[in-house]
């Protein structure tokens, strides 16, 4: 089934396995459901929980490599590791804690480690126990690649009375460590994702400011101009009148970013990652929402870890010092002292082009939407493969570095329905769009009625990250043989199969289940 003239650049990889996470918890709630739903007869109808100022800030993988639970760090860590007059690079330093290389980590033997990084404003913050920022990061040992993951905090998700199992409510999973702290988050994140989590690490306000301001700032880029709005109460310094906006909510300062890199302190980076309003005219609306500010979240997180694995920061032990000094009250893991030091031996070496950074949002090809809850007239996020339906979502999770590999692959597909059901080759486009598998075309197959889907490979198996992922989303499908292959080139009268791109499928009656009920 080779294809003349045909450049293929592609590298083999072995796939590996991921973990999932099938555990169940009964979640203590006495708020009331943005989506009020039972399985009962009796629905839960009390007045929404609502909230007047919103907590977003970017959750920082990097804790976990400099620090972790980091007071007891430095108290547990002899004072030659932690020497200020060292020379000894960090990375080194705590090298030296680590007896041995044979005890894995969790996920490790599974070639993925998961950690939950959770956000929380902390003491002095409206809500300040709501985790207004969630994402989980992931390590693959053995491409040294970590993937970024970002969840909407208004995505809506089963809260489980404690006294009636049967009795559930559908809330905004940021309330999620109000209620039931690390482990109703853990167990939510988990059921959302699909994936086992095995760390986790919070972080208030306070603790993520200190922690720029001791490595000197960061150089953040800036993509799109805006000018934001933050609360006046919030700023270290007064506002000036000439920019401040009095709101029913209270009173704004205008805080303006311009396009382009800019170094930012503690303060401003907290304000770049937590802006949830827009002045009056401002530049890039699309800035407003969740989602931009959780993709701001990761260029601040990314920033941070490039200034700390700098040589002028390792070559500083002081700074580090100062950070794990000042962070001790503003910050939570379950990581053990060998867990961090053999972390950061793991990703010490990794660079931007190794972080995989997603965003679950609303754009084109998003897996979420927004809407206002007819209950409550609150605005939730609930997703696209339908309510409390997070299949996408854990397809996303669960092929995150398989999508990079497609992504050098640089494949084309061109889809064809060959069942009598409509609109299956344009949903099956959508799901390939979600993977960065550019669909050429969508069309009818030659014939009708095929049974068995089929990938024909047009690439001599050149593009076999892309082929096994296609094969994967698509459960069931084939890989054609030549001979199946060359009787569809014979009944091909129409000339509708493009032999220019790289896969051709032809859906048959064995796909339809699986694609419409995503």
């Amino acid at each position: 089934m080779s294809q003349t003239n045909k450049k293929a650049n592609s590298r083999k990889t072995q796939k590996k396995p991921t973990s999932r996470s099938s555990k169940k918890k009964v979640a203590k709630t006495d708020e009331s459901a943005e989506i009020g739903h039972s399985t009962e007869d009796t629905n839960i109808y009390v007045k929404s929980f609502t909230w007047k100022h919103g907590v977003v800030f970017t959750l920082l993988f990097i804790v976990i490599l400099i620090g972790g639970f980091a007071y007891n760090v430095f108290k547990l860590t002899t004072q030659n590791i932690f020497d200020q007059d060292s020379e000894t690079p960090l990375i080194e330093q705590l090298g030296l804690i680590i007896g041995s290389d044979d005890k894995p980590l969790n996920g490790e033997e599974d070639d993925r480690i998961n950690v939950l990084l959770l956000g929380i404003g902390g003491e002095k913050h409206d809500g300040g126990t709501l985790t207004d920022s969630m994402m989980v990061a992931s390590y693959q040992p053995s491409t040294q690649q970590v993937s970024l993951i970002s969840l909407p905090r208004d995505l809506i998700v089963k809260y489980y009375d404690d006294q009636n199992p049967r009795l559930w409510e559908g809330r905004k999973l940021n309330l999620a460590y109000q209620l039931g702290g690390i482990d109703l988050s853990t167990e939510k994140v988990s059921e959302v994702t699909g994936l086992e989590l095995h760390y986790y690490v919070v972080i208030d306000f306070s603790g993520f400011t200190k922690m720029i301001d001791d490595v000197g700032g960061i150089d953040v880029e800036i993509d799109n101009s805006f000018t934001g709005l933050y609360g006046s109460k919030e700023l270290s310094i007064p506002c000036p009148i000439t920019q401040t906006y009095n709101l029913e909510d209270g009173a704004y300062c205008a805080i303006p970013f311009q396009r382009g890199v800019e170094n930012m302190d503690g303060e401003r980076s907290l304000i770049f990652s937590r802006v949830r309003k827009l002045a009056p005219g401002s530049l890039n609306p699309e800035e407003g929402t969740d989602f931009a500010r959780a993709q701001r979240q990761q260029i601040i997180l990314e920033s941070f870890q490039d200034k700390v694995f700098s040589s002028e920061t390792l070559i500083r032990p002081d700074r580090i010092t100062n950070v794990l000094e000042n962070l001790g009250s503003h910050i939570d893991t379950n990581m053990e002292l060998w867990e961090i030091a053999k972390f950061l031996r793991f990703t010490s070496d990794i660079n931007s082009d190794q972080i995989i950074s997603k965003v679950v949002d609303q754009s084109a090809n998003g897996l979420v939407y927004s809407t206002i809850a007819e209950q409550t007239g609150a605005s939730v996020v609930v997703p696209r493969a339908g309510d409390y339906n997070y299949t996408e979502i854990h397809r996303l999770a669960d092929t995150v570095f398989e999508v990079a590999e497609t992504i050098e692959e640089e494949a084309t597909v061109q889809v064809l329905n060959g069942t009598t059901r409509n609109g299956l080759a344009a949903r099956t486009a959508e799901l390939l769009d979600t993977l960065d598998i550019e669909v050429i075309d969508i069309n009818n197959a030659p014939e009708a009625g095929e049974t068995t889907t089929r990938i024909y490979d047009l690439t001599d198996d050149e593009k076999s990250s892309s082929l096994d992922l296609i094969g994967e989303t698509i459960g069931g499908a084939k890989t054609a043989t030549n001979r199946e292959w060359k009787q569809l080139q014979e009944i091909d009268s129409k000339g509708i199969i493009d032999e220019s791109v790289d896969f051709i499928i032809i859906l048959g009656e064995d796909s339809i289940d699986d694609l419409i009920t995503l």
